[in-house]
């Protein structure tokens, strides 16, 4: 089972995108589920760097709307760069939040996105970011 953590910022987007993952059945094909903030203890102020380290140490996939660097030292793009090893798991980031609930179509793309990393997911260890949709 691959556990995806959704950012405090677009746990919306993300139920909306793991909707369409059960209803097409790709939950069960990839073995994945959905986690919020508030199942796993974290505030949903934590900073950048806690929340890579937690989804790291607990194998769970980061899914995010694109967490930005304005944060300087402590943005998740530079908390990635300094930390990142061959075998850490990328953090997956919603290129356009607002389509996810406007747009059915990218939904999809980005539904489909999800699962084919998921389903990938041994390849692709060491890549620090990927987009869905690609």
């Amino acid at each position: 089972m691959q556990f995806i953590l959704s950012d405090h910022n677009c746990e919306g987007q993300a139920q909306v995108i793991f909707n369409r993952l059960r209803h097409q059945g790709y939950t069960a094909l990839a073995s994945m589920e959905l986690l919020l903030f508030r199942d796993v203890g974290l505030h949903h102020n934590a900073d950048d760097e806690k929340v890579w380290m937690f989804c790291q140490e607990q194998g769970y996939i980061l899914l995010t709307g694109n967490r930005t660097t304005t944060d300087g030292n402590e943005s998740l793009e530079r908390t990635i760069r300094r930390l990142i090893k061959r075998d850490s798991l990328p953090v997956v980031t919603i290129s356009n939040l607002r389509r996810v609930k406007t747009d059915p179509d990218y939904c999809q793309h980005c539904a489909e996105g999800l699962a084919e990393i998921i389903l990938d997911l041994a390849l692709l260890r060491g890549v620090p970011r990927l987009y869905i949709p690609s």
